[in-house]
């Protein structure tokens, strides 16, 4: 699997975006989705933070009218408070997937122009095999306008890149050599796609780490609110403030450089009806979400642990897949239950033990469990999916 070891600018999104939100929620009082009932104490999860990062192109058919644009970056970004380790995992546009709700198999970008953010998240869980609740969506309008405000950025453009597409209003016209890209260089480049999708992956990364070094310069820093004006202008996220001020150790990181990309391998020369595919390996995409997400799983203790599973979200399928996640490493299912409600926003870990609920929100990457000692249930523990669980 292709591992590269650099300080990326989508992380620098990922921490700024979560201090972001933290403030916004907090300036505006919004009250956060509570808890579902229960009279036991709540503990805080604080295990891996997930969070998956959207980059939209712009959106314009032949005629010129706005529509829904289409994803053109999809990343999850993966925080260890633990560990301390920020991990990229860059995800090809072209990835051949199935789409729910779709016939057949397409192109994972689509999704985001078939269903907004909801189906595309639901399109990356699915074909990851990880349950996903929060994302960063990032406009090519709004990448366009932070790189100008921090003057460009610095970069060798490693061949001559030429490309027009009118319906799209993109233009690209690079020369070999060194630049300090402005805001429209900076798209064509990253969007340039004259060889290939991995490669392409490749320039993002490269061009991304370069921008991080631009956006840490002094004179960048005093921009901060300028900064700050344009990524809420353009950057959409539903990272929580309780979620987000509990993560903000992120910045350490960042400071030690302890961020790490991946990207899906594969083959980038499908072609199906005259339209050019990228299809994944499935067993190293296997190896890759194991060693990626659930290195530190003890599946032999979770042996111990039973497990049973409500569905209070009014969908049966996220409870078929919890199940199968959760089956996969270790916990025995005893049952699967449908809830005459369906309108829970939080899914909740509810055990007699600390120890056993917060095994079982590691897997599910879940931040809040409850401890009830007289829990009245033939299980160790109770999962109580709500609607940010996505099958």
């Amino acid at each position: 699997m292709s591992r590269r070891k650099t300080a990326v600018l989508l992380a620098v999104v990922f921490v700024v975006v979560s201090a972001m939100s933290a403030w916004f929620f907090r300036s505006n009082n919004s009250p956060e989705p509570p808890l579902v009932d229960g009279d036991g104490e709540p503990y805080r999860a604080d295990g891996r933070l997930l969070v998956l990062i959207i980059g939209e192109d712009n959106g314009a058919n032949s005629n010129g009218k706005r529509v829904t644009g289409r994803s053109d970056t999809l990343m999850v970004a993966s925080y260890d408070p633990e560990s301390g380790e920020i991990s990229l995992l860059s995800i090809p546009r072209d990835t051949l997937v199935e789409i729910p709700g779709r016939k057949g198999m397409d192109k994972i970008n689509h999704a985001l122009a078939f269903g907004g953010v909801e189906l595309t998240m639901r399109t990356v869980s699915q074909f990851l095999g990880i349950p996903l609740r929060y994302y960063i969506h990032v406009q090519t309008d709004g990448f366009k306008r932070l790189v100008d405000a921090i003057d460009g950025v610095p970069i060798y453009v490693e061949r001559d890149m030429r490309y027009t597409d009118r319906a799209g209003g993109l233009y690209i016209n690079l020369t070999q050599g060194e630049h300090v890209l402005n805001g429209e260089q900076a798209e064509g480049y990253i969007r340039y796609r004259g060889d290939s999708d991995l490669k392409r992956v490749e320039r993002q990364q490269k061009f991304l780490a370069a921008a991080l070094k631009q956006v840490l310069k002094p004179t960048n820093l005093l921009k901060l609110n300028q900064l700050l004006r344009i990524a809420f202008e353009s950057v959409k996220t539903n990272i929580p403030i309780s979620v987000a001020l509990r993560y903000l150790s992120l910045f350490e990181s960042l400071k030690n450089s302890n961020v790490t990309s991946y990207t899906i391998e594969g083959n980038s020369d499908v072609w199906i009806n005259g339209i050019n595919y990228f299809e994944p390996d499935r067993q190293k995409l296997e190896q890759l979400i194991e060693t990626y997400f659930y290195s530190d799983i003890d599946k032999q203790a979770n042996q111990q642990i039973a497990v049973s599973i409500v569905v209070a979200n009014g969908d049966s399928a996220s409870g078929e897949q919890v199940a199968q996640l959760l089956r996969k490493h270790g916990f025995r299912v005893l049952g699967l239950e449908i809830d005459e409600r369906d309108d829970y926003l939080v899914s909740q870990v509810v055990s007699d033990s600390k120890e056993k609920a917060l095994a079982v929100a590691q897997v599910l990457v879940l931040h809040e469990v409850l401890v009830e000692p007289q829990m009245d249930s033939s299980s160790d523990v109770v999962v109580t999916l709500g609607k940010d669980i996505l099958p």
